[in-house]
């Protein structure tokens, strides 16, 4: 009987020692994927950056980066680079902000989202180039449709991401834009970059349809149900209530 006994308390304190072992696994395997996560808040990165900058193996680097991809916590950019993905339901990890600072990042200009308001349209988030030289507008600026620019043209089309709109001069002289729209719960966005004409690629489609389109996606499916989507549209709302008042 003392013999079993024994034997018992050996099994069931090996039992704990297991569960507790795999718990200690699963708190590691969060803490390392909120390390990556973190890190690419900061900036994109290939694996390899990702391995050198947290210290990881590869082995444990590329299985964390697997599994955030399948659950879209990130994606991986037409430049092969991983950065935050649209996670349902994700309100701190990523924004609109972070979506177009990296569009800033691949085109080296300045990027703005406009909501369609009536005849209007109004400027919800700016994301300004590094140039010295740079086209861009303040969040909360209202500008009428009629005025053209490309994001204009785009506000008053389908809301399709795949429409491409490019214009020059149409609002100030020596300035060219190329936009996208979206739509979310109803309304119409437009994503524009905007630049100085001596800047302008000679091929402005190919520079700009795909990055745009790419970003217009994410961007619908980041907003759609969320937070900040009535952010948004509050910002729209108060900038046209303001100029009306004055």
């Amino acid at each position: 009987m003392t013999d079993n006994s024994a034997t018992t308390g050996r099994s069931e304190s090996s039992g704990r020692s297991d569960v507790s072992a795999a718990s200690a696994n699963e708190i590691g395997v969060i803490d390392r994927s909120a390390a990556i996560l973190t890190a690419l808040q900061d900036s994109p990165m290939t694996a390899a950056e990702v391995c050198r900058r947290l210290g990881y193996s590869k082995s444990t680097t590329y299985r964390l980066l697997a599994d955030l991809r399948t659950h879209r916590f990130i994606v991986r950019d037409n430049n092969g680079l991983l950065r935050l993905g649209p996670f349902p339901g994700r309100r701190s990890i990523a924004t609109t902000n972070s979506v177009l600072e990296h569009l800033r990042t691949l085109t080296s200009e300045s990027v703005q989202l406009w909501v369609r308001v009536g005849e209007d349209r109004v400027c919800v988030r700016n994301v300004e180039a590094d140039h010295e030289l740079r086209v861009s507008r303040s969040v909360g600026t209202v500008l009428p449709l009629v005025d053209g620019g490309s994001a204009a043209l785009a506000l008053c089309g389908p809301g399709n991401p795949q429409e491409f709109y490019a214009t020059k001069q149409a609002r100030v002289k020596g300035t060219a834009s190329a936009s996208v729209a979206f739509t979310v719960g109803g309304a119409i966005l437009a994503l524009c970059v905007s630049y100085p004409l001596t800047r302008e690629p000679d091929n402005v489609a190919g520079a700009y349809r795909a990055v745009l389109g790419q970003a217009a996606v994410e961007l619908k499916g980041l907003l759609e149900d969320s937070e900040e989507f009535a952010v948004l549209r509050d910002i729209a709302r108060l900038a046209l209530g303001a100029r009306r008042s004055e």
